[in-house]
């Protein structure tokens, strides 16, 4: 055999190596078909298949839509789980143009382009958009992961909390609502014991959110949705969301602060929705 042969050969071989690996790392996992459980078993099935994390890091093709508008932007996505979430757009050669902080007490908006800035404590921001803005139900969404309202942890024991039958005869159906509130919440589960949707439904002021998963893939030992579409909607205003992530990285040792820089401008909890707007 020749030398060049042999080069081309190599070469070869680690290409093979490499396109193997990467496709091994990437399984997407297929939807199983639904069994019969009792509401205990459907639960704690639920609860272990759920991605375990300490920290979550990860790109994201974010596109947002609301009546004519639109915007596609690549983002970055941090978790530090029941601590904080870090949301950064940055449409433009890595340059951020807004970011978005949230921890247990509160949520910071930083609008780099004009240098505003909004702060706002979650209760008061649950005031004028009831639904989801909790922390603990906003880190739930983002992971694919199920909720109890108003507990910051969900145990074993709280399936009884929930409603469950069948939503078609592809998922199965867990419905409760929050007796604060009055907002229903409910999750569609497939035959993979994975949430392939939330929603959220406050009916006295006709406000929801619909959380949909898609496209699963191997994360370590459970599986993750790359692919996940929002639909928020009031009787004035309808936003989508779509994200796609790539990249991502679990239990990376940083943590997550927020500095607001002295030159910035503070704007008012109601012009979160102008600023992303205007954007």
């Amino acid at each position: 055999m020749k030398f060049k042969h042999i080069i081309i050969l190599f070469f070869a071989s680690i290409l093979f190596l490499v396109l193997y690996s990467c496709k091994s790392k990437r399984q997407v996992v297929t939807s199983a078909p639904l069994e019969h459980k009792v509401d205990a078993d459907l639960f704690s099935d639920v609860l272990n298949s759920q991605l375990n994390f300490k920290t979550f890091s990860s790109r994201l093709n974010l596109n947002l839509s609301s009546g004519t508008k639109s915007l596609s932007s690549k983002a970055s996505l941090r978790i530090v789980k029941d601590k904080a979430i870090q949301l950064s757009v940055q449409p433009l050669f890595g340059v951020e143009m807004l970011r978005l902080y949230a921890d247990t007490d509160s949520l910071v908006l930083l609008d780099r382009m004009n240098k505003r800035y909004v702060r706002e404590s979650i209760k008061d921001v649950k005031k004028i958009y009831p639904v989801g803005f909790e922390y603990k139900t906003l880190q739930s969404l983002l992971t694919n992961h199920i909720f109890v309202s108003g507990q910051n942890d969900v145990i074993y024991a709280d399936y009884d909390k929930f409603l469950s039958g069948r939503a078609s005869d592809m998922y199965y159906l867990l419905k409760s609502v929050d007796d604060e509130s009055g907002i229903e919440y409910s999750f569609e589960i497939d035959g993979n014991d994975r949430i392939a949707s939330t929603r959220l439904f406050e009916p006295k002021e006709n406000y929801s959110m619909d959380w949909r998963y898609g496209n699963f893939v191997k994360e370590t030992y459970k599986a993750f949705p790359h692919k996940m579409e929002v639909a928020l909607a009031s009787e004035k205003r309808k936003v989508n969301v779509g994200l796609e992530f790539s990249g991502i990285t679990l239990d990376e040792n940083f943590d997550l602060q927020i500095s607001i820089p002295r030159t910035y401008t503070r704007a008012s909890i109601s012009d979160i929705v102008k600023i992303l707007t205007n954007n």
